[in-house]
């Protein structure tokens, strides 16, 4: 139980550094920000060691399903997006991976069982940085229980 409350608090404090961009050297693929990346997409790199640790991650108040679009006021919030290993993050990744290069969007996979499932959805990103990192506490903050979304400091959409 204690392994557990310290394993919560942990990934809770991994997802406020990544949110406040304090992480820069915690994804494996893809350019930095300001940076273009050239030539064709890397192919995601073997998990760094942290990642591993992390897998399998739950999010347990988020499931794949509709999100209804909605301003937000969030001055200062990263672009970032939510997804998890499931089909429907899978086709809307697909679809939208090109605008979250252009705002420059971080990924958090908050929901992923294995390294598997995390390399494919790096590779199905093209070089986007995706972390594994559970969800729940941004989702409770903004409102909002399901996934694939956007969340920028002006707007919340799918």
């Amino acid at each position: 139980m204690t392994a557990m409350i310290l394993m919560n608090t942990w990934r809770r404090r991994m997802l406020c550094c990544v949110l406040a961009g304090l992480l820069p050297a915690c994804t494996s693929v893809g350019p930095g920000p300001g940076e273009r990346q050239s030539g064709p997409p890397k192919q995601a790199a073997s998990l760094a060691p942290w990642e591993a640790e992390m897998l399998p991650v739950v999010s347990w108040s988020l499931s794949p399903g509709p999100v209804e679009s909605r301003a937000i006021d969030a001055p200062g919030l990263r672009p970032v997006f939510l997804v998890g290993d499931d089909s429907l993050s899978r086709s809307w990744l697909r679809l939208r991976r090109d605008r979250m290069r252009r705002l420059n969007a971080l990924g958090l996979v908050v929901n992923v069982a294995s390294p598997a499932g995390l390399a494919e959805l790096r590779r199905l990103a093209e070089g986007l940085r995706l972390i594994p990192v559970t969800g729940d506490d941004l989702a409770a903050l903004l409102g909002f229980s399901h996934y694939p979304v956007l969340v920028t400091s002006t707007y919340i959409e799918q």
